[in-house]
């Protein structure tokens, strides 16, 4: 693994690579309140696989990459971003592999959405397709998925960052070495105040299914997206699909079923990334 720099859109983006230089490009995106650490365990896997495999801080989440004010944190410049990290990479004529987790796949989701020339497969963790949580909030489960999200009117909240970030860390019981690194990178006011201004302008706007290859890996104990939406997230794929349940890992599944995680992604990229 290595840390490297992406300039891109005026800002330095910070990343970890692994992988040759010559392979199919595999973008991968943290969650919050997180960083591209998350995939530290599936980083050297992948790039074994014969993948130039990129993780990026997404913005907010380096110096380099911190703009000021709530507005610069909707998801579409989350998705100009990538897509122009994957320019920078040398990826802008051909499609890429894309995976996410949490805030990350909501991003992966968009940019497969909008941008489907620009994704050869795509692997989403926790969150699946944004139009299948509309859908089901238009069902009787309902009132089920919006209390499973309830945190956002925590979480929107100016001045509790810190506490809802030591919080979340704390509810994973994860050993330290896992979020230590999380600590470092994000415990500064300023970046948390950046990193939680997703909560604060999130609006989806109607996308389309996607057309690609797609995994979709569903921790069942993460608590903010029920099976119902989980379920319905194959009406959203018109492409070979694979649908994953986790039963031990929570939000942080990267870093509670690595080994899982790990082998399911590497299937996925085996059966697909001809």
């Amino acid at each position: 693994m290595n840390r490297i720099q992406i300039k891109a859109r005026g800002f330095t983006f910070d990343a970890w690579s692994d992988g040759p230089e010559e392979g199919p490009l595999l973008l991968l995106l943290h969650g919050l309140p997180r960083t591209s650490w998350e995939w530290h365990h599936q980083l050297p896997k992948l790039a074994e696989a014969g993948f130039r495999t990129v993780v990026p801080d997404l913005r907010g989440y380096c110096p380099g990459a911190r703009p000021e004010g709530v507005e610069a944190y909707v998801v579409d410049e989350f998705v100009e971003d990538i897509l122009a990290i994957a320019d920078q990479l040398g990826w802008g004529d051909r499609p890429f592999h894309l995976m996410g987790t949490s805030i990350g796949s909501v991003v992966a989701w968009c940019i497969a959405g909008e941008y489907p020339q620009r994704v050869a497969t795509l692997a989403c963790i926790n969150i699946p397709h944004p139009m299948a949580i509309v859908e089901v909030m238009a069902t009787e489960a309902a009132d089920k998925q919006r209390q499973k999200m309830s945190y956002f009117s925590n979480f929107r909240k100016e001045g509790n960052q810190l506490k809802m970030f030591e919080s979340t860390l704390k509810r994973m019981e994860l050993p330290a070495e896992e979020t230590d690194p999380y600590r470092e990178a994000l415990s500064s006011e300023e970046a948390l105040r950046a990193i939680f201004h997703w909560y604060r302008v999130l609006k989806i706007p109607p996308l389309k299914p996607v057309v690609m290859p797609t995994l979709y890996i569903w921790p069942r104990k993460a608590g903010n997206v029920s099976r119902e939406a989980a379920e319905a997230n194959a009406h959203y794929v018109e492409a070979p699909y694979r649908f994953e349940i986790l039963e031990v890992a929570r939000n942080f599944a990267l870093q509670m079923e690595p080994e899982k995680i790990t082998h399911l992604l590497l299937e996925h990229l085996a059966e697909h990334a001809q």
